[in-house]
């Protein structure tokens, strides 16, 4: 691992300035990305013969407790830690073998969830701060590709072949949502949230043979699902009405999608486009509506004040011009981006933090 410094003016009026708590510690301030200090961290993977090291997904505890994990070529590197200082990875596959992760939810850093896929089947282990345990009883054909975590506790998961996963602090329960389509088409559930004291997710129908893609969004809980809406994308200039990658919603109850052509918000009937581009946004964070960092394909990093979009790709040094940034963390004190591209003839991800 190796850390540079990426110099960003901080540019603080008076009325920002820190005031002093019981006269020893500074009360902390939120920044806009311009005013944050930036510096980037670029991980590759402990095995020598790895040439891919490609993280994705970010689960932040604190800004001393960060979690990252992601695709490698070969069975190392696949999960990292931050401690405040430096980036550790997390040998899973030393505890429980074979297997790829795709993302990674929990409690706390001694309370933590894995999943993926191995073999043809779904994976998922649990790490208890020292080692990882894989859980026996997943015997369900598919990969899981994203999980989160409800106010109530529960984690959720969901993947490949419509699985969706519920773990509410005892055990797992599984179920499957279906939706109409051709036996000869790939299935998945991309993303799953929490909002509005439902579960909402959303799903993409690969249709190779007829080409074209088949999307809804689904909201309900376990066993109980409701498909609200569909879009088919079968040419060039076939327009979405939601971002079909990811979804995001957090405490100040609003729920957006993003994903190809941009940054959507649900206004409890349909979709709002917020941003409209040309390439893909692939994660979106923030602690309030009017504070919002989005990240995407070509190193694009978006920054929304509260009443406009403003692209600020150019804080940060371009690192390959197919550059994917494809997670953010932020609380508006800290911001972490996580992304990948060509760095000296290997793919290694570079992670900037801003603080």
């Amino acid at each position: 691992m190796k850390t540079m410094n990426i110099a960003v003016a901080v540019l603080l009026f008076a009325s920002l300035i820190s005031c002093k708590d019981a006269g020893t510690n500074p009360t902390p301030v939120i920044k806009t990305p311009r005013q944050m200090t930036w510096t980037a961290d670029t991980l590759r993977s402990p095995d020598p013969t790895s040439i891919q090291l490609m993280m994705r997904n970010i689960l932040v505890f604190s800004p001393n407790d960060v979690w990252i994990c992601g695709w490698s070529d070969v069975a190392r590197g696949l999960i990292w830690h931050y401690d405040g200082k430096q980036w550790s990875e997390s040998n899973i596959g030393a505890d429980v073998g074979g297997m790829r992760v795709d993302d990674i939810a929990g409690y706390s850093s001694n309370d933590l969830w894995a999943g993926g896929y191995s073999g043809n089947n779904i994976f998922l282990a649990h790490y208890n701060g020292y080692k990882w345990t894989r859980e026996s009883d997943m015997n369900i054909r598919g990969e899981l590709l994203d999980m989160s975590m409800d106010p109530n506790g529960n984690i959720w998961a969901c993947g490949r072949n419509g699985v969706i996963l519920k773990y509410d602090g005892k055990k797992w329960t599984a179920n499957t949502i279906k939706v109409g389509r051709y036996s000869d088409t790939e299935y998945f559930l991309n993303s799953v949230e929490y909002y509005k004291d439902m579960i909402w997710t959303i799903s993409r129908v690969s249709d190779y043979r007829r080409q074209r893609d088949v999307y809804h969004y689904i909201n309900g809980n376990i066993d109980n699902w409701t498909i609200v809406d569909s879009m088919i994308i079968d040419q060039p200039y076939s327009v979405f009405k939601w971002g079909q990658w990811k979804l995001f919603s957090n405490k100040f109850e609003k729920l957006y999608s993003v994903g190809q052509q941009g940054i959507w918000l649900y206004n409890n009937i349909a979709w709002n486009q917020l941003y409209k581009n040309d390439s893909t946004i692939y994660g979106i964070s923030g602690p309030n509506e009017d504070y919002l960092i989005a990240v995407g394909d070509f190193q694009q990093i978006l920054f929304y004040n509260g009443s406009n979009w403003e692209n600020i790709s150019n804080l940060f040094p371009q690192i390959d011009r197919n550059f994917v940034c494809r997670n953010v963390w932020t609380n508006g004190y800290e911001t972490f981006i996580v992304g990948y591209g060509n760095v000296g003839g290997y793919i290694g991800t570079i992670i900037f933090h801003g603080k």
